[in-house]
């Protein structure tokens, strides 16, 4: 197979087609809007501590301020990770703002069980991807709390499992950081409201105190998709010279409706459309976290994270009957009576079911830190143990679809408990890193994390339950340089291996003869293999001017045993297995330019993801005649090759700013077509975006702001599957037609117009 990646000219290009605003561009850092300074440490662990520059850190690591955030003109954190951040890529594959899918270097991370989670989560130092799936709950996240966001790049052991494409790590504001006020108030498009508001305080003595709220509400850009949440974050702390500690809590709640996929024929009439409804999702959650910070002797640092989190998840969807969709296709051009007579005892009228589902997530854990620098070292040693639980429970009732394809419950039709699982987890982890300046110039980093969990699921239909337990081990090493050849130019290489253990919802549901309804009908079933991924990563960072700055970045990470769901039929039933190797490598290339009135930001991502091994991935459209196959070298699906983007701001007067930012996207393979087999689903075609904003500083303090997403009204889809349509251009199959086979797509929001205000006291 030839390797893309290093192509000369293919690199060539590639640079040409970023830098060229780096020649005409004359820029201003506008970060200054919250007046304050801009972080450049990042934690080389979860706890602070272990902390070098961004410019020391020997991999790509990307860094942005609460200012900036709220420069963006960005929807909410998942947007402004898309808009801001080289690599990161984000489908609507369920049209809800906060059920975002994002993927980085070919890794997702994504708020869907059964999605293959790459990426860890972390809030304050505690890991908050949820324990049932790992998946990411964008709407629990306190986002009007954020001080600053770090997406820490590759396999980076210190940051645990589930770090395969790298950790995304976030922080929050205290009253010493951000005294004073913030309140935002904005309405958009199709009946969004939003109010933010902020509030930190210091009081004598080292006491200080943060509060922040949010508030959302929204009728949704697609057919019948309302969705809301709040949330509210507290935090109080206290600062005595060697000693530092704080307490936070917050609490979020949200009620989405996001109805998923649309097939081909009704986007093509109405991209506006539903398949069916309703899928809601309703959560809450609180986080209980305690922080400390110690300094034992000038030389040595202790630092402790102490949390509780918990909450509580709730849906319900309708779905396909697959009875009723095996009758369809059995009784095609068929006239006999058991397909046309309703009389007939064969004659199937309850064409859907309706699911409903409990979750219930809760975990406690503590994480300490011992850090020492001692000459030319920096010593970190650390220890995380944290036990977490799942309980899930999931019923289904029999329903049929109306005219406008809303289930329906059928009279008289009992609601049965279907599944119920308990999931025990229980995660100890031991790390340590060395930091040594081997000269002047001249950085090595060391580092390893031993990890052993263990998973016990109760699985019962609701009962008998049957028990399972199933034991991971790993050490993970790590090992990475910088070295500074001039002051304008500093060079990083880093090798890393991290692993992600199956969840207690993979191994409920890991057997091909006894495919599950994701996320039901769980039960004991096989091991599953952990997932090992090495990286490999090397690149420079460029100051050859001042208000400069270039950065480039090549990477390969290959991995053994990574798990895929596999679908089985028309409704979402199937497994989970390990499907052998595969591989994601790519090049990173990013600009900032700044001068007395523009910042510019570009920044160009290349993505090659493929199957290193062979097989069979099974779906609905995956038949013996025409299997999805794979073999070293196909692409993996919903993975763009290719990612460009573009931010411009201008100061126009000492109180007008305008802006925007231009998105990108290459195409990408469907899923379920991996292998070639059905090329009617095709590829997915790339798309550009154009994004604009303006601001006003009114007076002191006040500020009117204005941002059009999507300004040229574009219409493009972020990612497309295939399966078998009950409702071809929005009409049920009737017994005797054909249920054929279509295209499904997740369509992009069109042209959203925002407007608010924006008060700020310091």
């Amino acid at each position: 197979m030839t390797n893309t990646l290093f192509r000369p000219r293919r690199l060539w290009l590639a640079v040409a087609s970023t830098f060229p605003v780096v020649a005409a561009a004359q820029a201003v850092d506008t970060d200054n809007v919250h007046r304050l300074p801009v972080v450049e440490v990042v934690h080389q662990a979860p706890l602070p501590g272990l902390d070098v520059s961004v410019e020391q850190y020997p991999g790509n690591a990307q860094m942005r301020s609460d200012a900036q955030i709220e420069r963006s003109g960005a929807t909410n954190l998942a947007d402004f990770l898309q808009r801001s951040m080289p690599g990161v890529i984000a489908s609507d594959i369920q049209g809800s703002p906060y059920q975002t899918d994002l993927s980085y270097r070919g890794h997702r991370l994504s708020p869907l069980l059964g999605s293959p989670q790459g990426l860890s989560v972390y809030l304050d130092g505690v890991r908050i991807n949820q324990p049932l799936g790992d998946v990411m709950d964008w709407d629990l996240v306190p986002e009007m709390a954020l001080a600053d966001v770090a997406l820490i790049p590759g396999t980076n052991p210190l940051y645990g499992l589930n770090t395969l494409g790298g950790a995304l790590v976030l922080g929050t504001k205290s009253g010493l950081t951000h005294p004073g006020t913030e309140v935002d108030m904005s309405f958009g498009s199709h009946a969004r409201r939003r109010l933010e508001f902020g509030h930190g305080a210091q009081w004598g003595e080292g006491w200080h105190g943060y509060a922040a709220g949010s508030w959302f509400e929204e009728n949704g850009w697609r057919e019948r998709s309302p969705g809301h949440l709040g949330n509210v974050f507290l935090k109080l702390g206290r600062h005595l010279g060697d000693t530092s500690w704080a307490l936070s809590y917050s609490d979020g709640r949200s009620n989405l409706i996001g109805n998923g996929l649309l097939n081909q024929s009704l986007y093509d009439t109405n991209p506006r459309a539903g398949y069916t409804f309703y899928d809601q999702t309703r959560k809450q959650g609180q986080l209980l976290n305690f922080q400390l910070t110690h300094s034992l002797t000038p030389n040595d640092q202790i630092a402790l994270v102490a949390w509780h989190r918990r909450s509580r998840h709730t849906g319900s969807n309708g779905d396909v009957n697959a009875n009723w969709a095996a009758w369809i296709e059995d009784c095609e051009n068929s006239s006999a009576s058991r397909c046309t007579h309703p009389a007939d005892p064969g004659y199937l009228h309850q064409n859907a079911v309706f699911n409903q589902s409990q979750a219930r997530y809760a975990e406690t854990g503590t994480t300490l830190q011992w850090t020492r620098q001692s000459g030319a070292h920096q010593f970190a040693l650390g220890a995380e143990l944290a036990h977490s639980t799942s309980d899930y429970d999931q019923y289904q009732q029999a329903a049929f679809f109306d005219a406008h394809r809303v289930t329906q419950t059928a009279p008289g039709e009992p609601l049965e408990h279907e599944v119920s699982l308990r999931g025990r987890s229980t995660r100890l982890g031991l790390f340590a890193a060395d930091t040594i300046r081997l000269a002047p110039h001249t950085q090595l980093s060391l580092s390893a994390r031993w990890n052993d969990s263990r998973v016990r699921n109760d699985l019962g239909h609701p009962a008998p339950y049957e028990s399972e337990s199933f034991r991971y081990r790993k050490l993970n090493p790590a090992i990475g340089v910088t070295h500074a050849f001039t002051p304008a130019v500093l060079g990083f290489a880093n090798l890393s291996q991290g692993t992600r253990m199956p969840t207690s919802l993979e191994l409920g549901c890991a057997d091909p003869a006894k495919p599950c309804t994701l996320p039901t009908g769980l039960q004991a079933d096989p091991y599953l293999k952990q997932v090992v991924t090495r990286t490999l990563e090397f690149g420079a960072r460029l100051r050859p001017a001042e208000g400069v700055q270039l950065t480039a970045a090549i990477f390969r990470s290959e991995s053994s045993d990574d798990i895929a769901f596999m679908r089985a039929g028309v409704s979402q039933a199937g497994f989970f297995d390990n499907i052998g190797k595969t591989r994601r490598q790519g090049l990173e290339l990013s600009a900032r330019v700044q001068r007395s009135d523009w910042d510019v930001r570009t920044s160009y991502g290349y993505l090659d993801a493929t199957y290193q091994s062979s097989g069979v991935l099974f779906g609905p459209l995956s038949t013996a005649s025409k299997p999805n196959a794979f073999q070293p070298g196909t692409r993996l699906a919903a993975l763009p090759r290719h990612v460009l983007k573009l931010s411009v701001d201008w100061r126009a007067t000492r109180s007008v700013v305008v802006g925007g930012d231009w998105l990108a996207v290459g195409s990408q393979v469907a899923a379920g077509n991996e292998g070639g087999s059905r090329p009617k689903l095709g590829d997915v075609a790339g798309y550009g975006l154009v994004n604009a904003r303006a601001s006003w500083q009114v007076s002191q303090g006040w500020k009117a702001y204005v941002r059009i997403n999507n300004l040229l009204d574009r219409r493009y889809i972020t990612y497309a599957t295939g399966n078998e349509d009950a409702f071809p251009r929005g009409v049920v199959v009737r017994p005797g037609e054909e249920m054929g086979s279509a295209r499904f797509v997740a369509p992009g929001l069109g042209r959203h117009i925002t407007v608010g205000m924006r008060y700020e006291w310091r």
